[in-house]
């Protein structure tokens, strides 16, 4: 599917414009994205997915381009606590953004415990898991289950799998194996793996090793372990920086696992520069090579996930993501950062007095972004 199919041609000539202006000024840049589609009802995307060159389609062969929310709740230490509002997430996700896809980030210590083995699996938590999967997918969305380990101490502190990341997928794959509208995202941010060089990086985090003491599963072993189970599913799998970095995937593909997509992680920050040349460099030029979507983005006003000109380069940003054909699940529908309020239809705003800061402002990408899936979904 071409943008010309994503975005109306309206909405196209205004981010055009904008984006040749320098971005024009904050009202022109938010309008360049934020022309809203006709009110309808939002549609929907289904598998089974396959890989086709640097494209993912779908049901009808249709060109699959995800896009929709990360729900956190369950993939917190801390998941009793902070789980509670992910089911209204999830339906607000699909009504009122239009979203097709919810990604669901599962706190793998949560389901098997600290242990090493991953025999135990916690019954009362995997019920929950079954719990917000059936919501979405009775939302009509296609669920990525994405195996998070941060918070949960060495060696989850190094940020690679471990044979305890096997036996997550082992259980995962017996429940969604075989459903086609399933994605598996198949470890969050692999991450640490740190080499005097790139080559050496992109090394470890494809085949493993031992790394500080401790013995790591690579990315290619685990998504063949995975396969072995039976898993039909898509993979998503997440480059070894933090950063939206994808800068040598071409030459470090993943081969003889079945269909499977890259991802960027793209936290954002105030040190990192933003722009057209640098999204070129970090995975902007693979987009013709091989199929991606941002797993995670996002920006608000705060000193983590903030970019501090986000009223010209948020906007350049999407736009740069349709121009390549790639998807983004954005981080997090929760007030303050997509939502304004407890609403959850109510998204946050880009205003003239944007600053990273962490308190007084509430504004964020939030109607940027909704108004983006509801080009897609058009």
């Amino acid at each position: 599917m071409k943008l010309a199919r994503l975005l109306s041609a309206a909405a196209l000539a205004v981010s055009v414009a904008a984006v040749t202006a320098g971005y024009g000024p904050i009202a022109a840049a938010q309008a360049a994205i934020s022309q809203p589609a006709a009110t309808q009802a939002c549609r929907h995307s289904a598998g089974p997915f396959h890989r086709d060159r640097n494209m993912i389609t779908g049901a009808g062969g249709q060109r699959y381009i995800p896009y929709g929310v990360s729900v956190t709740g369950l993939g917190n230490p801390n998941w009793k606590r902070h789980s509670p509002g992910d089911v209204a997430e999830i339906n607000a996700a699909a009504a009122s953004w239009c979203s097709n896809t919810v990604r669901l980030q599962i706190f793998q210590y949560a389901l098997l415990g600290p242990g090493k083995s991953g025999s135990t699996v916690n019954t009362t938590f995997l019920g929950r898991i079954e719990g917000e999967v059936s919501t979405a997918l009775n939302d009509g969305l296609v669920v990525v289950i994405n195996d998070q380990t941060e918070g949960g101490g060495n060696p989850a502190a190094l940020g690679m799998p471990t044979t305890q990341t096997e036996a997550f997928w082992k259980v995962m794959s017996g429940l969604y194996g075989h459903n086609p509208d399933v994605i598996f995202d198949l470890f969050n941010e692999p991450r640490r793996a740190n080499y005097p060089t790139e080559a050496g990086t992109w090394k470890f985090w494809k085949h493993g090793g031992n790394y500080h003491g401790y013995q790591f599963i690579g990315m290619e072993p685990l998504a063949l372990y995975v396969r072995s189970l039976g898993a039909r599913n898509l993979f998503w799998i997440e480059g070894p920086h933090t950063a939206g970095t994808l800068d040598e995937i071409v030459s470090h593909q993943i081969t003889h696992a079945g269909p499977l997509e890259y991802g960027i992680n793209h936290p954002g920050g105030v040190n990192v520069r933003h722009g057209p040349a640098d999204w070129y460099t970090r995975f902007g030029y693979a987009a013709k090579q091989v199929p991606m979507t941002d797993t995670e983005w996002t920006n608000y006003s705060s000193t983590r996930s903030c970019w501090p000109d986000a009223p010209k380069t948020a906007p350049a940003f999407l736009n740069y993501l349709a121009r390549k054909g790639m998807g983004l699940t954005a981080w997090t529908l929760v007030p303050g950062v997509l939502a304004a309020s407890a609403d959850l239809a109510n998204p946050t705003v880009i205003k003239s007095d944007w600053a990273c800061r962490n308190t007084g402002l509430d504004e964020g990408a939030g109607s940027l972004i909704m108004n983006w899936f509801k080009q897609h979904n058009s």
